[in-house]
């Protein structure tokens, strides 16, 4: 019976159905899927995936590289609490390389570029604190055990990913003090120490130009590094006990999944850091 890393239950075959661990309208492929538990993947999809995939910042990400989900609906960066210079409340969405529909929620109608253009229109939107700490939980469930099979079951502390994967601000306190896990999210400020690793994971991330997962077996923890269509995310270091984690091949130094329009690729970290050499030669000749 497969293992579901979310549930933390092994289940019979016809309890499970196929998660993309990074959704498709987050540029994901349908080689990156595990089996996981049905009615808990329901959820996630809406409360994690889908509260990521709405967020404005991720939306304008999705408008640049044509991300579609199951939908096949082309993406579009909504602006829904805008509001134009004598008050009216608007609606404005970015939509390809158009011009921006902005929607008059009073006089039900679209206007007319005669009536926007020099129109000073405010906007305001919001960004949930926990979407990306809980997405990067999520996905480093998933892709660890993708990844890593029975290795990341038995050696990693996965348990704290679970929580913090289910975390709901509104019913818990706003406190981890008592994790050992540690990482960052995009709008998490970096201690000194850490700053040159993260823009490290950042310039990673902006490489592949597409979503990936990079993980990286330490001593005595796995880091998980998200990018979303061509950004840095969030980066997580795991508690584990690496010993006997693969270290060749296609995990010398640590493994790299990178997902580009629907496909997914693998190769290791010391390639993908060759990679990024050989980039900033050709770019910074001497």
């Amino acid at each position: 019976m497969p293992w579901c890393p979310y549930t933390d239950l092994d289940l019979p075959d016809e309890a499970t159905n196929s998660e993309h661990i990074i959704p498709l309208s987050l540029g994901g492929a349908n080689a990156f899927c595990i089996p996981v538990q049905k009615d808990f993947n329901t959820r996630i999809g809406s409360k994690i995936d889908g509260v990521l995939a709405n967020d404005f910042f991720i939306s304008i990400r999705r408008r640049e590289f044509d991300a579609r989900g199951h939908s096949k609906n082309q993406p579009k960066a909504i602006l829904r609490d805008s509001r134009l210079s004598d008050g009216r409340p608007v609606q404005v969405t970015l939509l390809g390389n158009h011009a921006p529909l902005v929607w008059d929620a009073m006089a039900n109608n679209c206007l007319q570029e005669p009536d926007v253009v020099g129109e000073e229109i405010s906007s305001r939107f919001k960004i949930g604190m926990h979407d990306r700490k809980r997405f990067l939980a999520k996905v480093s469930l998933a892709a660890g055990y993708f990844i890593y099979g029975d290795l990341f079951r038995n050696l990693v502390r996965h348990s704290e990913l679970r929580v913090l994967m289910n975390f709901d601000s509104s019913t818990a306190p706003d406190s981890f003090s008592g994790f050992s896990l540690r990482g960052y999210d995009e709008f998490s400020p970096v201690k000194e120490a850490d700053v040159n690793s993260v823009e490290l994971d950042k310039f990673f991330c902006g490489l592949i130009n597409g979503s990936c997962v990079i993980t990286i077996p330490g001593p005595q923890k796995v880091g998980f590094i998200v990018g979303i269509l061509g950004k840095w995310i969030g980066t997580l270091n795991v508690p584990a006990s690496t010993d006997s984690f693969p270290a060749d091949g296609e995990h010398d130094l640590g493994h790299v999944i990178a997902l580009h329009e629907g496909q997914m690729s693998k190769m290791s970290y010391r390639q993908l850091a060759e990679h990024a050499h050989s980039t900033i030669n050709r770019e910074n000749p001497s």
